[in-house]
């Protein structure tokens, strides 16, 4: 694949953007299970979203499986389905591949994280939903060998905040032999100043918009909501392996600090891809807060020789990486 030889020679790599956010602009079903139920009831909608990121230049796009683990399907009744869900998210990828005549120009990347059912309409982890730590390894590996089966041509962990859990995603991605991309959120604490984990606790700038009165129970991305050094994280997860690190679905003004902790631990490439939303937990609008040329224009300051792919996460379209595009 082209993206290989890039990264070889040390070339610019685009990968694609906020797939949920499009999915959900367009129509596209939303649940407790993020965008995942689109893959099934929305198909059309999911490879119109490939297409646009294709058209405007992407190398890379990002199969819709970002919350297709088992325990997370199970919120929608359809753990059982788990297979279904991933092949069929790979093949509309490929569809997309091939309806732009890009067969063996652009890749698949297959989505693995540690996103958690959410309650209806709020921001916080079903405890109903919640797997042991044994059962939640056995579901990402399954997840991880059916991607691969499926033919992607490299995992990429997305939104990985803490240790715990980090380190079960990495290892099961690692057992497929597969090239392996770890991105990671954080936000500087607004306690210390310090660089943690992505929390929302911790972020000094709101990014949910939900009803504070009718949901008392404050937003959290992990079960433990623990606010965990993001020094210490990188340090974990560099020692046990991955082919590249980054920083995603992270503020602009919280990536600084992040990327430089990762320069700080790691010499191979790396990747940038950040979000420009707010997002609404009852509508699950994503609200951008970055036009396309200060999208552009601000990751231009965080890109350097080690970032070789740059893309974007939640409310980043295909107009906004048109314009970075553009720009190289």
């Amino acid at each position: 694949m082209i993206f290989k030889e890039k990264l070889k020679n040390k070339s610019k790599i685009f990968l694609d953007g906020g797939n949920g956010s499009e999915i959900a602009k367009l129509g596209g079903d939303m649940s407790p299970a993020f965008a995942a139920l689109a893959t099934i009831t929305s198909p059309d909608i999911v490879v119109k979203v490939h297409e646009n990121f294709i058209n405007v230049g992407c190398d890379i796009i990002t199969a819709n499986t970002f919350a297709t683990s088992r325990h997370v399907l199970d919120s929608l009744n359809r753990k059982n389905e788990t297979e279904k869900f991933l092949i069929k998210s790979v093949e509309l990828a490929r569809k997309a591949i091939t309806n732009t005549n890009k067969t063996e120009k652009v890749a698949i990347a297959g989505s693995l994280s540690n996103f958690f059912a959410l309650k209806e309409n709020e921001f916080v982890p079903n405890p109903k939903f919640i797997p042991s730590y044994k059962q939640e390894e056995r579901n990402y590996i399954e997840a991880a060998n059916i991607l691969k089966d499926s033919g992607v041509d490299l995992l990429i962990l997305e939104m990985l905040l803490d240790i715990n859990h980090s380190e079960i995603l990495l290892n099961a991605a690692l057992q497929t032999g597969l090239p392996v991309w770890v991105g990671l959120s954080c936000c500087e604490s607004k306690f210390d100043n310090s660089i943690v984990g992505r929390n929302f606790r911790a972020e000094k700038e709101k990014s949910l918009i939900y009803d504070e009165e009718k949901y008392k129970e404050q937003p959290k991305f992990l079960p433990e909501d623990d606010i965990i050094r993001f020094e210490d994280i990188i340090r974990t997860l560099t020692n046990i392996g991955g082919d590249v690190y980054g920083i995603m679905h992270t503020w602009f003004q919280d990536s600084s600090g992040g990327l430089k902790i990762i320069k700080d631990n790691w010499k191979g490439p790396m990747m940038y891809y950040p979000e420009i939303h707010k997002f609404d937990t009852s509508t699950h609008e994503a609200i951008a807060m970055s036009t396309e040329d200060e999208f552009a224009n601000s990751c231009l300051e965080f890109i350097d020789d080690q970032i070789q792919i740059i893309g974007g996460c939640c409310g980043v379209s295909d107009t906004h990486l048109k314009k970075l595009i553009e720009k190289f």
